[in-house]
């Protein structure tokens, strides 16, 4: 009777062996194929990450290119309305000197004063 009470002992001792064995292989395959996965995903990332920053400088390169065109156009406008000011002034006699304004073409119309 001790032989078989011991045959069933080794046995369930054999197959609790067995089973941590299998747990441990499947563990071990399992980690595996997850760091063989994460190589694979870090670099998709890295390709992804390197073609959008590739991607962003081309645009911001473009839109400085525009924004640059866009100032000067600006600058050019501005540039027009003082000079369209400036004869504006110097027709009505406004903003120089009292001497030169008096004679200005326009100097009569500026307060109401009629030129003589």
């Amino acid at each position: 009777m001790d032989a078989v009470i011991l045959t069933q002992v080794v046995s369930v001792a054999v197959a609790v062996l067995a089973i941590v064995w299998h747990q441990q292989r499947s563990t071990e395959r399992l980690r595996a194929e997850m760091r063989s996965e994460i190589g694979a995903l870090r670099t998709e990332m890295q390709s992804e990450i390197g073609a959008l920053r590739t991607e962003m400088r081309s645009e911001i390169g473009a839109l400085r290119t525009e924004m640059r065109s866009e100032i000067s156009g600006l600058r050019a406008s501005v540039d027009e309305i003082r000079e369209r000011l400036a004869r504006i002034e110097g027709y009505l006699g406004i903003g120089i000197p009292a001497e030169a304004a008096a004679g200005a073409a326009g100097a009569g119309l500026v307060g109401g004063n009629p030129r003589t």
